[in-house]
């Protein structure tokens, strides 16, 4: 992917300002009570792509537990800061973060059960980089878990099946779980 484009972070001026807002927003509803709707279960490897301050990541991380995994994956460095300093505060040591200049995690292929990608799609610029990285990190039978935040349910649909790689498994308000398609 050496003829890749680098992804820009957003100013440190706005991530502090969006830091503040999903703190207001967590008070109000918290992102813990909607693991429920994210399949689950101890030992899996996930990606929380976009993790911003590790809303997800945190939370998932003690899902999973000590034989699970998390990646927690950001362009934006404040993110990656925040997540390293939140882990280390609770003592999980199964959260890796990634700071991505490009949608290449550098994760290993075929080695990821689920990718969480909640209120980031809107934010994509290149959507087919973003699904060949998930589908290569993907393993056979993982899973997409994505809520396009921002963006109409049905655009997002469109954009998913647009793709050609992932087959639409279920939608449940805007959450859909997601399946990668046959490696080629």
């Amino acid at each position: 992917m050496a003829n890749e484009r680098k992804l820009k972070p957003e100013p440190d001026v706005f991530y502090r300002l969006n830091i503040w807002s999903y703190k207001l927003i967590d008070l109000l509803w918290n992102p813990q009570r909607r693991l429920k709707d994210i399949p689950l279960k101890e030992g899996m490897a996930v990606v929380d792509y976009g993790c911003g301050p590790g809303r997800y990541t945190l939370p998932i991380a003690k899902v999973v537990g000590p034989k699970g995994k998390i990646f927690a994956v950001d362009i934006q460095p404040l993110a990656i800061s925040t997540v390293k300093e939140k882990a280390a505060r609770e003592s999980l040591m199964n959260i890796e973060t990634i700071l991505v200049d490009s949608y290449n995690t550098g994760i290993q292929n075929s080695s990821i059960d689920l990718v969480l990608l909640v209120d980031t799609f809107h934010q994509i610029k290149d959507y087919g980089a973003l699904f060949r990285e998930i589908h290569r990190i993907l393993k056979r039978g993982g899973i997409l878990f994505m809520n396009p935040g921002h963006m109409k349910l049905s655009k997002a649909q469109e954009i998913v099946k647009s793709a050609g790689i992932f087959t639409i498994v279920e939608c449940r308000g805007k959450d859909m779980l997601v399946a990668p398609r046959a490696k080629q």
